[in-house]
């Protein structure tokens, strides 16, 4: 990796770590609006979403793993629950993450990279996701163990 690389990474990395502020209020707001751990959306079922997110590098395959987690869904109470609103839960965090490029476009254009790609905004638009869905993942956990009285 030649120097210029590098410090085009550390800013493109200073870029990602200062929209986490931004990005966990977001999830936490998301979280909160859709009450999604009063529904029968289990743990494991979050877990399985952050495994599928760490073995790929494509937003999109997430995309179409919760898709498919809502066509799963024939009884509507995880994945296409809705509380108010036009679109179940599934739905919006797919909409959720699409949102997110626009964050990673920000984070790579604020690193001052004349020689940025769509390979580096799709690069950091996966990272953001695997950082939202990680700290969705165990924000559902916090919101759901309190509601059951914090058992396991």
């Amino acid at each position: 990796m030649t120097t210029e690389t590098l410090r085009r990474e550390l800013r493109i990395n200073r870029e990602i770590d200062g929209s986490m502020n931004e990005l966990l209020v977001e999830m936490q707001r998301f979280v909160d609006n859709t009450r999604i751990w009063e529904s029968r959306m289990e743990v494991h079922q979050m877990t399985n979403l952050v495994a599928v997110s760490g073995e790929t590098g494509s937003v999109e395959v997430v995309k179409n793993f919760i898709r498919y987690q809502i066509g799963r869904d024939a009884r509507n109470d995880n994945w296409r629950w809705r509380v108010g609103g036009v679109k179940n839960f599934g739905e919006q965090l797919v909409d959720r993450l699409d949102e997110l490029q626009d964050m990673a476009q920000g984070a790579v254009a604020g690193a001052s990279n004349p020689t940025a790609d769509e390979r580096d905004v799709d690069r950091v638009w996966m990272t953001l996701c695997r950082a939202y869905l990680g700290h969705l993942s165990r924000y559902f956990y916090y919101k759901k163990r309190t509601a059951e009285g914090g058992g396991r």
